[in-house]
């Protein structure tokens, strides 16, 4: 019965989650996200945060780095920052706007890249950690899958309650792009609006669960 219950509470939301991603994000980028900009994801964290006033924040470029911003620093991957395909500079908008809400409340963005990091590491390391346990313990398998799934519901439910600061965040880089010419072209502003605002649903999906979806491809044939 408590092996059930472990169960149906961790599938409850992992499904939702990943349901939420797919309807709000997923179908979004995969048929507006390929587009060709004229700009750089670098170049739009920098128009950002000059609409901002902020001069103080400073812009890094490092390999697979992750949520790794603060109200003075701001770490791209070389493929969001030099890249000008949609997805890509509206991912570098997201993280500027971000920086954006970490300057007004730090504490805040810090439980989101917590609530990020612990959906990505502690569902693997739990997965290791039950297969010890399995074969070294007299725990059953059907109860350390349980186990395992609760885990992923409890990583789940900390990506929904957090959720919120990147919405907030991709409303402030959308209504940016609403009320000034961030964009020199007015079809490219609106398209990054709707990718920002798609982008903010991504990060939803614990990191395991996320490996085991099926890859969609951009329109264009490139993978997401």
């Amino acid at each position: 019965m408590i092996g059930k219950l472990l169960l149906m509470s961790g599938i409850l939301p992992v499904v939702g989650s990943i349901l939420a991603r797919k309807f709000f994000c997923d179908r979004t980028l995969i048929h507006q996200g390929g587009a060709r900009l004229s700009l750089t994801g670098r170049q739009f964290a920098e128009e950002i945060l000059k609409k901002a006033c902020i001069k103080d924040v400073e812009i890094e470029e490092k390999r697979r780095p992750f949520l790794p911003l603060g109200p003075k620093r701001l770490v791209l991957s070389p493929s969001i920052a030099e890249s000008k395909v949609a997805k890509d500079v509206a991912a570098a908008g997201l993280l500027a706007g971000l920086v954006l809400m970490a300057r007004r409340q730090e504490k805040i963005v810090g439980w989101r890249a917590w609530a990020v990091k612990f959906g990505w590491a502690m569902p693997s390391f739990s997965i290791v950690i039950m297969a010890f346990a399995i074969a070294a313990t007299p725990l059953t398998a059907m109860m350390g899958i349980a186990i395992i799934f609760a885990i992923l519901g409890a990583a789940a439910i900390a990506l929904w309650l957090t959720l919120p600061v990147e919405r907030e965040a991709a409303k402030t880089v959308a209504l940016y792009l609403d009320e000034s010419a961030l964009v020199s072209r007015r079809s490219e502003s609106d398209l990054l609006a709707e990718l920002v605002r798609a982008l903010s649903w991504q990060r939803l999906v614990p990191g395991c669960v996320e490996w085991l979806m099926p890859k969609p491809k951009l329109k264009n044939g490139d993978p997401l």
